[in-house]
């Protein structure tokens, strides 16, 4: 997967302030449209509905909250507390630190690349074309995410990751430090290369399953997955491929239309339908290249909405002007 594109703006920021009774910081709010860097911002900070910002270098000691329609694109942000991307507002964060939490609204999408941040909410059932997709980034608390697009990759969950109803859920080059549950993914869910220390459930996903390297979903990179609890995939809509894994727990198939284990270093027992795989494999031939364009498209897709995007935010902020702080 292709980082962050770099995003230059040219604007200004709009400082509006509510009385100075009580702490410094209490009921100030800075409307952020256009481009600013190497300052701190007392209080909230918010961008617009519609509206475009690029900071750079920006100390935010409060929350941030990015309106309906409205861009944020940053790097070397420090924000004190929790940031709110309203319905079809996109934020775009590289090198970065958010100490609260990160909440998607039914956003267009949130990026993050080389940053850090508390934990992750979404909401995204809303819009079902949002997206959560991280490069690098590191969460200390848990992920729970509803619908929307999910990916994460070489990243770090400190805790549980959890998705519900997504478009599709991958987990590339990634450590997951609780348990790992997707349900309900659209077009299904790719593991690979990554480390789970919690169990892991795969429930009721369409089109596919693939926990490992190469498959119906495609290829990846990345290689083997170490998993230290048990893997568990019932319900799965086409093919459930394990390949390549190191488990120390069980692995477990139920309801699945078919299976496939080859080439793991299972320490717990083989059950339900990975015991019996070799009565599926007819299935599995038949299921698998429908799969594998489907998932293919829709992933390309999304890479291909984030560059538009910036792109817009990028000529809406150019037509702010300069910035006259």
């Amino acid at each position: 997967m292709r980082k962050r594109l770099t995003s230059v703006m040219i604007g200004g920021l709009v400082l509006a302030g509510f009385g100075a009774a009580g702490p410094a910081q209490a009921g100030l709010t800075t409307h952020c449209v256009g481009s600013a860097s190497g300052v701190t911002v007392p209080g909230d900070l918010l961008v617009p509905a519609d509206q475009a910002c690029s900071l750079e270098d920006i100390v935010v000691t409060g929350n941030v909250t990015v309106a309906r329609g409205a861009d944020l694109v940053g790097d070397g942000l420090t924000i004190n507390g929790n940031v709110t991307v309203q319905g079809d507002g996109y934020l775009d964060l590289g090198e970065s630190t958010v100490a609260g939490n990160v909440a998607n609204r039914g956003a267009f999408g949130i990026y993050l690349d080389g940053t850090d941040v508390n934990a992750y909410t979404a909401t995204a059932n809303v819009n079902p074309d949002s997206f959560l997709w991280t490069y690098g980034a590191t969460f200390a608390g848990r992920i729970a995410s509803t619908g929307g697009s999910f990916l994460l990759e070489s990243s770090v969950a400190q805790r549980l990751v959890e998705t519900t109803d997504s478009l599709y859920t991958d987990v590339l080059d990634s450590v997951v430090g609780g348990t790992l549950t997707v349900t309900g993914a659209e077009y299904g869910a790719t593991v690979c290369g990554s480390e789970v220390d919690g169990h892991a459930t795969f429930a009721g996903n369409g089109v596919g399953v693939q926990l490992g390297a190469g498959g119906a979903l495609g290829e990846c990179e990345h290689g083997t997955s170490v998993w230290s609890g048990n893997v568990t995939v019932t319900g799965t809509t086409g093919v459930a491929e394990v390949s390549g894994n190191v488990i120390r727990g069980n692995l477990a198939g139920t309801g699945n239309e078919s299976v496939s284990a080859s080439g793991n270093r299972v320490r717990g027992e083989l059950q339900g339908q990975f015991a019996e795989q070799a009565d599926q494999g007819t299935m599995r031939m038949r299921l698998e290249a429908p799969s594998a364009a489907e998932a293919d498209a829709n992933r390309d897709v999304l890479e291909q909405r984030r560059t538009a995007r910036l792109a817009e935010a990028e000529q809406l902020a150019d037509a702010a002007g300069p910035a006259d702080l």
